[in-house]
C-alpha cells in the first residue's frame, strides 16, 4: 500500500467512529494541557525566584573579605604571592587585587574602603543635615565595569564630586521646623523600592518610592558638606582605611583644609554630587543611602584627618568583584578562596533557588502525566475495540495480498494522530489558559498587557511561563503516548490468522 492510502484509511477509520475518536482526543488534550500547565506554573516559580534574587543585587558579583573579618569562607591554608605581606598574613591590597583581576572570567575588581567616623552632613545652605550616612569608596575606573548604574546625572570626573544613594536625600531632617513638629517629616528610605512617609501626627505609611512626597532637596543641585567629629570634638572609626585598623583625630583644623574639597577646616569637606546611584546592596548601601567617593579621594581624607595614614600602605577590608557570567562565579569564587580570602555571593543561594524550582516542577509536572496516563489508556481501548471491530476487515487485507506492516502502520497511525491532535489543541488551550491567568495576576487586558503576560520583562510578574520548547515538547510526547498505547492493539491486528479473520462475523 502507498502511504497516502494508508493516511485515508487512517482518517476513514477515525471518523466512522467519530464519538468514540472525540471522546479519547479529549482526553489526550486534557492530560497534555494539565501537563503543561503544571510544568508551566513551576517556571513561573522559577522566574519569580530569578526576579527576586536580581533585586538583591548583581549575581555576577562576589563580595571578598580579608582573612579573620568574621564574613564569607577562607581557605586556612592557602595563601596568594601578591597579597601576602612580611609576616605571613594575607593582605587584601592592590596587588591582590591586580591578582583577581587576572582570573580568569573575571571583568572587574576594585578593594572598597568605608569611612564610619561620627560626622554631620548638611546641604549648602546648612538648613537641611543627618548625622549619619556612610561613606563607601571604590576604584571609580571599574564604576561601568562593576555593573554600577545611575537613575540620575552622570559620573565624576574631579577630585572634588561625588556619586549619592538613590534615598540619599530622604534621610535629611529640616532644622528650621517648629519645636514639636516631626523633622523627618519627608519619605525615607524602606528598602525594596518603598520608603516609608510620616505627616505631623506622626502617623506613617509606607509607599512605592514613585508615589512618595519628594524629598526636601535634589542633591544635585546641591553642594554638601561633611563634618567629622561628635559633639564632644572626636572622630573615629574607618572600616578599610590606610592601616585597616581605627584611626583618631581632636577634630581640629591641622592644615589649610585645600584637600581639593575648598574646605576651611582639616575635618569638614564639601563635595559636589554628579549623579544618583541606583540603589544595589551587593555593591554596598552607600547605593541606597550613601555616598560613593573614589579611593584616592577617601585617602586624601583620612591623611587630612589622621596623618600618621598618609605613611601606611593601603589595605582593604573587603573588595568587590564583578564576573562575565553567572556559570564562571563558582570558579571564581573558590580561586578567590584559595587565594586565602573569604568570599560571599548570591551563588549558593541561587542553586537552592534553582533545586527548589526543579523539584517543583517535577512535582507538578508528575500531577500532569497522572492525566496523559489516563488519556494514554484510553487510547489503547479505543485501538483494541478498533481492532476487534474490524477482524474481518484485516483478513480481507491480508487475503488481498496487504503487507503485515502496512496493517500495523495503519493502526499505529491513526494511535499516533490521535495523539497529535489531542497536543496540539491541549498546547492551544494551555497557552490560552496561561495568558488569562497572567492577565488575572497583571490587573488588567490591553495590548500591553497582553505583551508583558507572553513576553514578560524586568518589572513583570508572572503566574505561568510557558516557554516554546514545552509546546514541542508536549506535542512529542502526546503522539508518543499515542503510539506506545497503539502498539499493543496494531501487534495484536497483524497476528490474527487471515482465514479466521475472515470467516469472523464482526
Amino acid at each position: 500500500m502507498r502511504f497516502d492510502d494508508i493516511l485515508r484509511l487512517c482518517a476513514q477509520n477515525m471518523f466512522r467512529r467519530k464519538s468514540r475518536t472525540i471522546l479519547t482526543v479529549l482526553g489526550v488534550i486534557v492530560g497534555c494541557c494539565s501537563i503543561v500547565l503544571m510544568i508551566s506554573l513551576g517556571a513561573g516559580v522559577s522566574e519569580q525566584n530569578q526576579a527576586m534574587l536580581k533585586q538583591m543585587g548583581d549575581l555576577n558579583v562576589i563580595t571578598v573579605y580579608k582573612p579573620g573579618s568574621g564574613y564569607g569562607t577562607a581557605s586556612s591554608t592557602s595563601t596568594s604571592s601578591s597579597g601576602t605581606g612580611a609576616d605571613g598574613e594575607v593582605k587584601l591590597d592592590d596587588d591582590a587585587i591586580a591578582s583577581m583581576k587576572e582570573i580568569p572570567g573575571v571583568v572587574g575588581a576594585t578593594g572598597q574602603m568605608t569611612i564610619d567616623y561620627p560626622l554631620t552632613v548638611s546641604t549648602d545652605n546648612g538648613r537641611y543635615y543627618t548625622t549619619y550616612v556612610m561613606i563607601d569608596a571604590i576604584d571609580m575606573s571599574e564604576f561601568s565595569t562593576l555593573g554600577l548604574e545611575l537613575t540620575q546625572g552622570e559620573a565624576p570626573k574631579r577630585a572634588d564630586e561625588v556619586l549619592v544613594g538613590q534615598y540619599f536625600a530622604y534621610q535629611f531632617m529640616d532644622k528650621y521646623r517648629p519645636e514639636g513638629s516631626n523633622m523627618r517629616n519627608q519619605p525615607y528610605d524602606a528598602g525594596d523600592g518603598q520608603v516609608t512617609q510620616c505627616d505631623n501626627t506622626g502617623n506613617c505609611e509606607t509607599v512605592p518610592a514613585d508615589e512618595a512626597q519628594k524629598p526636601f532637596f535634589d542633591p544635585v543641585t546641591s553642594t554638601i558638606t561633611v563634618t567629622f567629629g561628635s559633639q564632644d570634638g572626636s572622630s573615629s572609626g574607618v572600616v578599610g582605611s590606610a592601616s585597616g585598623t581605627t584611626g583618631t583625630t581632636d577634630g581640629t583644623s591641622t592644615g589649610d583644609g585645600s584637600s581639593g574639597s575648598g574646605s576651611s577646616s582639616a575635618n569638614t569637606f564639601k563635595f559636589k554630587p554628579t549623579g544618583i546611584l541606583k540603589e544595589d546592596y551587593n555593591k554596598g548601601q552607600a547605593t541606597s543611602t550613601g555616598m560613593l567617593l573614589d579611593i584616592t579621594q577617601v585617602r586624601a581624607m583620612l591623611a587630612k584627618l589622621d596623618k600618621s595614614t598618609a605613611l601606611k600602605g593601603t589595605s582593604y577590608n573587603q573588595a568587590m568583584v564583578k564576573v562575565s557570567d553567572i556559570s564562571q562565579v563558582p570558579d571564581v569564587e573558590q580561586q578567590i578562596r584559595d587565594m586565602g580570602f573569604g568570599t560571599t555571593s548570591y551563588e549558593q543561594m541561587r542553586k537552592d533557588l534553582e533545586q527548589q524550582s526543579r523539584f517543583i516542577q517535577l512535582m507538578l509536572g508528575g500531577i500532569g502525566a497522572v492525566s496523559l496516563l489516563v488519556a494514554a489508556i484510553g487510547i489503547t481501548n479505543t485501538m483494541v475495540m478498533s481492532v476487534t471491530e474490524r477482524t474481518r476487515e484485516i483478513g480481507i487485507m491480508k487475503a488481498l495480498g496487504c503487507y503485515v506492516r502496512d496493517i500495523r502502520m495503519m493502526f499505529l497511525g491513526e494511535a499516533g494522530a490521535i495523539g497529535f491532535m489531542g497536543g496540539v489543541i491541549g498546547c492551544i488551550l494551555s497557552g490560552v489558559i496561561s495568558l488569562g491567568l497572567n492577565l488575572l495576576v497583571l490587573g488588567g487586558f490591553s495590548w500591553e498587557h497582553v505583551r508583558q503576560a507572553i513576553m514578560g520583562g524586568d518589572d513583570v510578574t508572572r503566574l505561568s511561563v510557558i516557554p516554546p520548547w514545552l509546546f514541542v515538547f508536549a506535542i512529542l510526547f502526546s503522539m508518543a503516548i499515542g503510539l506506545i498505547s497503539g502498539f499493543g492493539p496494531s501487534n495484536k491486528a497483524v497476528k490474527i490468522p487471515a482465514l479466521d479473520a475472515i470467516k469472523n462475523e464482526q
